[in-house]
């Protein structure tokens, strides 16, 4: 209910369109009344007035101030307010406000004084998450804006692969803050770029193997947060291997051979290969210091040399036979 009685008023304006009351200037009090927020005072084309125990403060002003926006779809006749998470909407006909998609009858009316909407102050100033006191003596009305104190990131470290993108979040402290805009940046945007996605999110893009840091800026106060981003070449599949001969003819004793395995493709990721010897007596095989595959002739007989992929477990094979001394 509390977060309902914060954005009632949003929408009480509007109820002037079709049911507004028309005060005259001179039958209200308050001409001397002054507002001022965040210690400043505002010129405003239509001075505060009381009626009863209530003041008004002109809306369009104030409002645009605070940071809120309004919206006025003619098609509907429905009148849209929002401001960071809060969004509401009204319908003239009905005077009904939906707040968060939820139903609430407004039970506050604005007034129309000389032509300008007027909205109760104190209703005014919570609907939007401020702070409003009132000084009788000095009649002056102090609306309190929330300042920003800070920015969290959700997320501080991200590892990605080219062509790859993450959506990242952050969180402007305190919650009421009027201006909770962001300004994101890259340090290297050739290496992982950034793009806002919405009030509070962004999206990390992956474009070349690197790292970069991405900073999420607080407009207002400039509080800073980021997160280091290392972004990986994109993984390239194995799709087989092939050895440089089919065949062997060896002699026992006599001089190794080398058998070279070649990847497909040959930009493939991981170029891990198992070399086996079907039967080691005849003829072992190892590899050497650049990958190929050393193949040892023991004694007279018949062995097949395989090499067998890591990733996919493709095999190339090469039949050995190998000669007496």
């Amino acid at each position: 209910m509390k977060k309902y009685f914060r954005v009632l008023l949003i929408f009480s304006m509007v109820l002037l369109i079709t049911s507004a009351l028309i005060f005259p200037a001179a039958a209200l009090a308050g001409a001397g009344i002054r507002v001022k927020i965040n210690e400043k005072f505002l010129s405003l084309p239509q001075p505060p007035v009381r009626v009863g125990e209530t003041t008004f403060l002109p809306f369009r002003p104030i409002y645009e101030f605070l940071g809120a926006s309004i919206y006025w779809d003619k098609k509907t006749n429905t009148v849209s307010a929002s401001r960071g998470s809060i969004k509401v909407e009204l319908q003239l006909e009905n005077g009904m406000a939906i707040v968060n998609d939820e139903k609430v009858i407004l039970n506050v009316a604005p007034r129309l004084i000389n032509g300008t909407t007027m909205v109760p102050a104190w209703f005014f100033a919570e609907s939007l998450g401020s702070q409003v006191d009132w000084d009788a003596r000095q009649q002056v009305i102090s609306i309190s804006l929330a300042s920003v104190s800070g920015i969290a990131l959700e997320t501080r470290e991200l590892i990605l692969e080219q062509g790859e993108a993450e959506t990242i979040a952050a969180e402007v402290f305190p919650e009421n803050a009027v201006n909770k805009n962001i300004v994101w940046s890259s340090t290297f945007p050739s290496v992982a770029g950034v793009s806002k996605s919405s009030d509070t999110e962004a999206v990390v893009s992956a474009v070349n193997p690197g790292t970069a840091i991405i900073i999420a800026a607080t407009e207002e106060g400039n509080f800073v947060d980021t997160c280091k981003v290392t972004v990986k070449q994109a993984h390239i599949p194995v799709t087989g291997i092939s050895f440089n001969t089919s065949t062997l003819t060896l002699v026992a004793g006599g001089r190794p051979a080398v058998l070279t395995a070649y990847i497909s493709p040959e930009t493939a990721t991981n170029k891990n290969i198992t070399w086996k010897s079907s039967n080691a007596g005849v003829a072992s095989v190892h590899k050497n210091a650049v990958g190929r595959g050393v193949v040892a002739p023991l004694k007279e007989g018949n062995t097949v040399i395989t090499a067998t992929t890591e990733e996919g477990e493709y095999v190339a094979v090469c039949t050995v036979t190998v000669l007496p001394n």
